[in-house]
């Protein structure tokens, strides 16, 4: 059994369906973590998750911008901050009618009388890990305080992090794991669009949000496929 990860999806499901081929992603044996952020960005979060679904050894991770749907799941939630960073496209998906306002001190207008998500897409975003550990590699979505350590670092630390970069990018080795595994902050900030390597970290959110491109990894050789480059999301 291969073990993968993959970026921060967005809702892209072209790219999503791209880089599980051209890796040859075995449904059935073969292992698919998460890094988080599956929402937001693409118009097609509902398709995405029907797609992850399928997959038999699935670890989801998750990423704030999961988070902010999973509070709009459970509360009806929908700061104009997360409406306006892909929420809108996220609602669209499970049949919402969203107008977004043209700033975030715009109110959008959101109707979700013929919102229907399925009870199997709610229990897998209501079931996602904070983090996961394998084979004495870390996965997160943000990052974690080192010198609390995972287990004890605070929600909003593993989701937002990004301190955690600029650590291994100095050149000091992230404590207690072999590699650690990050997304929520796009290799494009760095000037590329493929998984950057600082120390022992691996970042892995290509730019699949915006306008980059999704990328899956094998978590041993480290090799990996990225999708097409993506149009930027509406």
């Amino acid at each position: 059994m291969r073990v993968l990860v993959i970026g921060d999806i967005h809702g892209r499901y072209e790219a999503l369906k791209e880089v599980l081929t051209k890796s040859k992603f075995d449904y059935k044996k073969d292992k698919l973590i998460v890094i988080g952020d599956v929402v937001d960005g693409g118009e097609d979060t509902y398709e995405v998750v029907e797609e992850l679904l399928k997959i038999q050894n699935l670890v989801f991770i998750e990423g704030n911008h999961d988070l902010w749907f999973r509070s709009h799941l459970n509360s009806g939630w929908a700061e104009e901050i997360w409406l306006q960073q892909g929420g809108a496209n996220t609602l669209r998906s499970y049949g919402a009618s969203v107008k977004e306002g043209k700033r975030y001190d715009n109110e959008s207008w959101v109707s979700t009388v013929d919102m229907n998500v399925p009870v199997t897409h709610q229990d897998f975003f209501n079931h996602a890990k904070d983090y996961h550990i394998e084979d004495n590699m870390l996965f997160v979505h943000g990052g974690f305080d080192i010198q609390k350590g995972v287990e004890n670092t605070d929600k909003h630390t593993l989701i937002w992090d990004r301190e955690l970069i600029k650590i291994a990018q100095s050149g000091i080795q992230i404590p207690l794991y072999d590699k650690v595994f990050v997304g929520h902050t796009t290799t494009e900030t760095y000037g590329g669009l493929q998984p950057i390597r600082f120390s022992n970290l691996l970042m892995i959110d290509t730019g699949a949000g915006w306008a980059g491109k999704l990328c899956i990894m094998d978590i041993l050789t480290e090799k990996y496929w990225l999708s097409k480059k993506l149009k930027p999301c509406r």
